[in-house]
């Protein structure tokens, strides 16, 4: 760990995570969910993407006999979706041989670390920059399309990616999840959205599109969503990084707390 929170804190934070993604599948009735105890749930969004789907625990020591529990019955739920739906086995840390057997079953046996970052919102507001054109606003179910398009297009997958995850039944699940993008001169470029839980934002959706990149869209469009998670009570703000964003967030005042670990398909 390198940030400067307590680990009370961080604990927190991982837990906000989880509960965010809970949240999303209590918004849309089709995303199934399940709790084991211990920080320990399914979650499965209906989503091609394996990091959306599967068994994750914000416990420090996980318990294998529940991951166990609920990846045995990860595949039954995945099926009640009408493409395919890939899962993961998340953990915090490196787990234990048990946790790594109960995936390797499953036949999860890639292995990938991703960094969770954390920022503390106790001190001064967060104010955005202010800099350049680009005019950040909230959207709607109404805008379902519109919000899956730019973002499949600033990462650069297929649309079917996200649309069966963020589904106009989550995009109107506010004031806890708010879809925002940035427009220049009414061009949608970026993407962005929060989920509230309990003190905590969850900054997720970072993206710009190509021909845009190089502009500080994507660091305007973060620094909008973290004061506009301020301004609704958020005392702590937290995201996943890909190794491309660590630079671009830790200007912005987040420090990796932990790297959590992923079991996938081949």
């Amino acid at each position: 760990m390198s940030s400067n929170l307590p680990g009370a804190r961080i604990d927190a934070a991982a837990e906000a995570w989880g509960a965010a993604l809970r949240r999303i599948a209590a918004a849309d009735p089709r995303m199934r969910q399940e709790a084991a105890g211990n920080g320990t749930y399914m979650v499965v969004t209906g989503s091609p993407a394996d990091s959306v789907n599967g068994v994750f625990t914000s416990a420090l020591r996980p318990d294998a006999g529940r991951i166990e529990r609920l990846a045995a019955r990860t595949p039954g739920a995945a099926e009640s979706f009408p493409g395919p739906v890939s899962w993961c086995v998340q953990v915090r840390s490196d787990p234990d041989g048990r946790v790594r057997e109960v995936a390797r079953r499953h036949g999860l046996t890639k292995r990938t670390q991703e960094p969770f970052m954390v920022r503390d919102l106790r001190g001064a507001p967060p104010v955005p920059d202010g800099a350049g054109d680009m005019e950040v606003r909230a959207v709607t179910g109404a805008e379902h399309d519109l919000y899956v398009r730019v973002l499949a297009d600033g990462f650069g997958v297929p649309k079917e990616i996200f649309a069966p995850l963020f589904t106009p039944a989550v995009l109107d699940a506010a004031p806890d999840i708010t879809a925002y993008v940035g427009q220049v001169r009414g061009q949608v470029v970026a993407t962005a959205m929060t989920i509230l839980t309990d003190g905590h934002v969850g900054i997720f959706n970072i993206s710009t599109v190509p021909g845009h990149r190089g502009s500080g869209h994507g660091r305007r469009i973060t620094q909008e969503a973290v004061a506009r998670g301020w301004a609704a009570g958020a005392r702590t703000a937290y995201l996943r990084s890909s190794d491309m964003g660590l630079r671009l967030y830790r200007s912005l005042g987040f420090d990796v707390a932990e790297h959590w670990t992923y079991y996938t398909g081949e």
